[in-house]
């Protein structure tokens, strides 16, 4: 229910009036973000975006981000918005009680306690009493918040990992070696990883020596594609056809070095092709290791 001492109106407003200085404190879901554009595009804008207005004029956006990008993708120009009658703090950390609306993650909860505290200037104990939260709960969320590398947190307000699975998997693993966390989500690029998916590559890392560590942290995606390829498979049938597929392949790449050399000796010289040989032999001896 909104507390009618906060709600002063709601009004229509031009879309390119909405200061988004929030926007980082929600996590992107294509999915959630496309049927809600589907259904404005059918039924039209059902509920208000939430706006502070700034002594500047701005009409900055508080809750409701998602419409906001549906509207624009949409093409429209105007937004339906209930001004609220208080300042940016105290709107964050309302629509945070509102019973209503999409729950925040706990990663989630720990950026709006970090902006509470590092970028509004709040203490712990106050945060803590306009969330009607206790101040170790204020303080458990601020320290997750914190403990997530730049990357890790950039790929999760991408909507590239879930915030459960940032929390379950990443941060264990950045805890472990945050280069190596860091350099797994460098090597995922736009790719979009399930919770199970992560928490795969956590399982596995965890299991794994150092050399075992390295590898999944340059090339995550070869290990958790290996994971599907043995599921739809019996192990057995499997893992023969893949050692068969690389027994071929580097047959084949021997066979076009040795053509190679045959128009320029020096070839096997160059740097790609010395890296690329490099990482062969070295896959090829980690390979020969599993069968002692």
């Amino acid at each position: 229910m909104m507390d009618a001492a906060l709600a002063l109106g709601t009004t229509e407003v031009e879309l390119r009036r909405l200061a988004l200085d929030f926007a980082h404190l929600r996590a992107h879901d294509a999915k959630a973000e496309a049927q809600l554009m589907t259904s404005i595009g059918v039924v039209g804008q059902q509920h208000p975006v939430l706006v502070v207005v700034h002594a500047d004029g701005r009409h900055i956006v508080i809750d409701g981000y998602r419409r906001v990008r549906a509207l624009r993708q949409l093409g429209r120009d105007t937004v339906v918005v209930l001004v609220l009658g208080a300042s940016e703090a105290d709107g964050l950390a309302y629509c945070h009680r509102l019973t209503t609306g999409r729950r925040r993650s706990t990663l989630e909860e720990g950026w709006l306690v970090r902006e509470l505290c590092e970028g509004i200037g709040r203490t712990l104990a106050q945060v803590g009493m306009s969330l009607g939260r206790s101040t170790s709960w204020v303080s458990r969320r601020l320290g997750l918040a914190t403990a997530l590398p730049a990357e890790l947190e950039s790929a999760v307000r991408a909507g590239l990992v879930s915030p459960h699975g940032a929390m379950r998997s990443l941060l264990p693993l950045a805890r472990a070696n945050k280069g190596h966390a860091q350099q797994i989500v460098a090597a995922l690029g736009r790719e979009r990883l399930t919770t199970r998916q992560l928490g795969a590559l956590w399982v596995a890392y965890r299991a794994g020596d150092a050399e075992q560590r390295a590898r999944i942290a340059e090339q995550p995606m070869l290990l958790l594609r290996a994971k599907e390829s043995l599921a739809g498979a019996p192990t057995e049938i499997a893992v023969t056809r893949d050692v068969n597929a690389a027994t071929r392949a580097l047959g084949r790449a021997h066979t076009s070095l040795m053509a190679a050399r045959s128009l320029d000796p020096d070839v096997g010289t160059l740097p790609a092709i010395r890296r690329a040989i490099e990482r062969a032999r070295d896959a090829a001896l980690a390979l020969s290791k599993q069968e002692m």
